[in-house]
């Protein structure tokens, strides 16, 4: 494994470890009628509620990763990794977009945002039309990657395209439980790829993830938790810095 793969890696590990000792307090929705225009608190509220949901899947997700490396279990491993990078692009997507209408003063608007990213379910919407009001669609992830190529610009499409080829039974998938050994033979191992090739982009992925989380929590007054994302990243940069030295 060369030192970019280490490195990338080592951040994940750090992530796991650093948000494992996250709290997160109750939230209280604030006291505003269903169909009564939102308010500033409402959104606020709302925005929190996604952030912290998360935060606690995307620690979880990121903890699986470095398990599955543990464990030799790269097939596993690559699948999460598309997981944690779809959460770094969807943290993007809401941030930008829920800004703008913050920014602009459209609380309802935002509101009407925030519903189906809180709240949307594609499952409920095609079993269950008749509860299509209460569990809207929700924006589709190809919406989020796009968006991302704002912030990585060279590893949205390219990365994310990689990852999901091992989701999908295709070559790619398949390919990790065999090999030629001649022209005219194939014999089948305990998934003979390494991880090259997902820790760059899932790390990338994670960080501008926390950063836009960052952005929301910052964006809506949040303090309590804020203070322990800032250690956190904090700690990547200090990491990141070390790394460097002891490569340079």
């Amino acid at each position: 494994m060369d030192t970019q793969k280490s490195n990338s890696f080592d951040s994940l590990c750090l992530i796991a470890a650093r948000m494992k000792q996250f709290t997160f307090p109750n939230l209280k929705r604030p006291l505003v009628p269903a169909k009564a225009p939102a308010t500033p608190e409402l959104v606020n509220w709302g925005a929190q509620v996604y952030c912290y949901s998360w935060m606690r899947h995307f620690s979880t997700l990121v903890g699986g990763i470095v398990t599955l490396k543990g464990a030799d279990n790269t097939p596993s491993a690559r699948i999460v990794a598309r997981s944690v990078f779809e959460l770094g692009a969807h943290a993007y997507y809401v941030k930008k977009h829920l800004k703008q209408h913050i920014d602009a003063g459209n609380f309802s608007t935002a509101w009407e945002f925030l519903t189906p990213i809180g709240v949307g379910s594609r499952y409920i919407n095609e079993q269950h039309p008749e509860e299509s009001e209460m569990f809207p669609s929700p924006p589709h992830i190809s919406k989020a990657i796009n968006c991302f190529g704002e912030r990585m610009p060279e590893d949205a499409q390219e990365g994310y395209s990689f990852l999901s080829e091992f989701c999908h039974p295709n070559v790619l998938a398949l390919f990790q439980y065999y090999e030629w050994i001649d022209p005219q033979t194939v014999t089948f191992v305990d998934d003979h790829e390494p991880l090259a090739g997902i820790f760059g982009p899932t790390a990338a992925a994670s960080i501008e993830g926390l950063l836009a989380i960052e952005e929301l929590l910052r964006m809506t007054g949040e303090r309590e938790v804020l203070r322990s994302l800032h250690e956190l990243l904090e700690a990547i940069v200090e990491d990141a810095i070390k790394a460097t030295k002891a490569s340079a």
